[in-house]
């Protein structure tokens, strides 16, 4: 599954529906941007 935001950013979601885990891959982020894995964590 993907979201396309604007013409600049993509996100696709992996893993399994009902597995104990997924992924996500950000596409188009410029290098060095720092993300907050905690308040990604609780959302």
């Amino acid at each position: 599954m993907s979201s396309i935001f604007g013409d600049r950013f993509k996100v696709s979601i992996f893993g399994e529906s009902h597995g104990p885990a997924i992924g996500v891959v950000l596409d188009g982020l410029p290098s060095g941007i720092k993300l907050d894995d905690e308040r990604i964590t609780t959302e």
